[in-house]
């Protein structure tokens, strides 16, 4: 009797078993399947948009203003597809994860969706400012009469980003505490301003050197009586 027993609960287990294995076969196949359909649809939708861009001629637009090369070494094109082809890819993650129902997952893609329109949002400012940024050191460099118009144009380059960094950082790193970039840029700015005074007095002190010599020569005299 208790050897019956002992095999109905190991056939038993081993049904669980199998069913289980089965089944999760069978959810990881449905969930490739799904992915490899978003990753079409995205591709597809990628394709399309970048045509779009190449007869809107938005690329030649950009460059006809001089912002063309404001993103870093990326284009506005690459960076607009794969924007699209990650909200795609996190959709059919979310389609995904409810089908073959592992809460886990399903949970993760909910947030990646939701973090979606923050992360475009900040994206958009981020590249606004970039090329604003770029825009104004560019007319800066090539402004006749502007005494220092490279540093300058530094300067103004470094403080449009920081500003734009400020805004987009609760969109793009909600985690992160802006107070903590402020910081940072506060230490750069003060070691910039003490080596740009510093370099400034070496240089006033080894332009003047020859003056105060020559003034010290042809009046020796009148400087020892006056000591």
């Amino acid at each position: 009797m208790e050897y019956v027993q002992a095999v109905g609960s190991l056939q038993t287990s081993a049904t669980g078993l199998v069913g289980g294995l089965l089944g999760g076969i069978a959810a990881f196949c449905i969930f490739v399947i799904v992915m490899a359909c978003g990753l079409f649809v995205a591709n597809l939708l990628g394709d399309i948009l970048r045509r779009f861009m190449k007869e809107a001629r938005i690329e030649k637009l950009l460059e006809g203003h001089g912002v063309h090369d404001a993103f870093l070494g990326f284009t506005f094109t690459n960076i607009t597809v794969t924007i699209l082809k990650l909200y795609v890819v996190v959709i059919f993650l979310g389609i995904a994860s409810g089908v073959i129902d592992v809460p886990m997952l399903y949970m993760l893609s909910v947030q990646a969706a939701n973090y979606m329109p923050m992360l475009v949002q900040g994206i958009v400012i981020l590249l606004a400012g970039l090329m604003i940024g770029d825009y104004l050191t560019d007319k800066m460099k090539t402004a006749k009469g502007v005494p220092f118009a490279n540093t300058l144009a530094i300067l103004v380059e470094i403080f449009i980003v920081y500003n734009v960094l400020v805004i987009v950082m609760p969109l793009l790193l909600p985690a992160v505490d802006p107070s903590l970039l402020a910081s940072s840029f506060l230490v750069v700015l003060i070691a910039l301003c003490f080596s740009l005074g510093l370099g400034f007095a070496i240089a006033i002190g080894l332009g003047l050197k020859d003056t105060v010599s020559t003034i010290a020569k042809k009046h020796g005299n009148k400087i020892e009586k006056l000591l």
